[in-house]
């Protein structure tokens, strides 16, 4: 029996060390596999957020420009103007995004707008062939034109799209308030937020209203300058920075998706905060492990080490 406890006792502390070994690559492996296997989710999780928005966006817009060529064809303009007004007002009911239409003629002359903030007016004849929207309707079919923001609240872009040739122009003011309401629904975790930059890298949707009313530029912040650079869309999220916040900006991970027509880019930042934050926590479950596995293990060396005192021979 005490050369049992004597061999025992040698193999006891190998064997330990060699469980305490296995449990510490063990739970490296684990906090490895958890923060990446973390990482990918949440990049998934962004792509997918940013990719609905840019298309629930884009199917909004390529709907407004349809239902404004319903009455942007040539043959429109042969009709009697009270009929073009009741097509108009029509429209209007059907489309609650828009808010004032207007018809141009060959020249730039105003002959009908109705609106619902204002009176309807027919064949004023007001000038306006300089204004970007005729002329890049003439040339292009369809403008999409800048944001604009009426009364410091609600944002307003102008489309307009040409009757064929030099026949005109019909151009729509439009309430772009859902592109908002698309943007403020995009979470990712528990910091993460969506937002839309244009071709220029101003901000033009964000869950903080004060910025987008101030206009800011966007342009220097890393995300938006790659996406700026012409580069594609890439399944990886890419690192960039936090912006308006009154303390120096945070690294994020940003992920985009574009919306073609308008030109626009819509980006999804997770803080890195976040994403540490699941490392964090996996670093803290090993490292628990490995303590009770260290305690496990001295406890074992000290009962091993105890000396061993043979039992005295029997007496007859």
């Amino acid at each position: 029996m005490a050369m049992l406890r004597v061999a025992a006792r040698k193999l006891v502390l190998p064997a330990l060390l060699l469980v305490c070994s296995a449990v510490l690559i063990k739970s490296a492996v684990d906090v490895w596999q958890t923060w990446q296997q973390t990482e990918t989710l949440m990049a998934q999780l962004q792509r997918e957020k940013a990719e609905a928005a840019s298309q629930r966006i884009e199917s909004f817009v390529r709907e407004l420009e349809r239902q404004i060529g319903w009455v942007a064809q040539p043959q429109w303009l042969k009709l009697p103007v009270e009929q073009r007004r009741f097509d108009y007002v029509r429209l209007l009911r059907q489309v609650p995004a828009i808010t004032e239409l207007a018809q141009l003629d060959g020249d730039g002359r105003e002959q009908l707008k109705v609106s619902r903030l204002a009176m309807d007016v027919v064949g004023s004849e007001v000038d306006r062939s300089a204004e970007p929207a005729f002329v890049n309707a003439l040339a292009n079919r369809v403008h999409w034109g800048r944001v604009s923001y009426r009364k410091a609240s609600e944002p307003y872009m102008t489309i307009a799209i040409a009757h064929g040739g030099r026949n005109g122009v019909t151009l729509a003011e439009t309430n772009l308030k859902f592109v908002w309401n698309v943007i403020e629904a995009v979470k990712v975790g528990e910091t993460g937020y969506g937002y839309i930059v244009d071709g220029n890298g101003r901000l033009i949707a964000d869950r903080d209203i004060s910025l987008v009313l101030r206009g800011s530029d966007l342009s220097a912040l890393p995300q938006v300058a790659a996406a700026m650079a012409g580069g594609a869309v890439s399944d990886e999220p890419i690192e960039g920075k936090t912006f308006g916040a009154t303390g120096p900006a945070a690294t994020v991970s940003s992920v985009r998706a574009d919306i073609p027509t308008l030109g626009w880019r819509v980006f999804v930042d997770l803080p890195a905060s976040e994403t540490r934050a699941s490392l964090w926590s996996a670093v803290i479950r090993g490292t628990i492990l490995l303590v009770l596995g260290l305690v496990t293990a001295y406890l074992a060396v000290a009962a091993a080490a105890r000396p061993i005192t043979p039992a005295p021979p029997a007496t007859a």
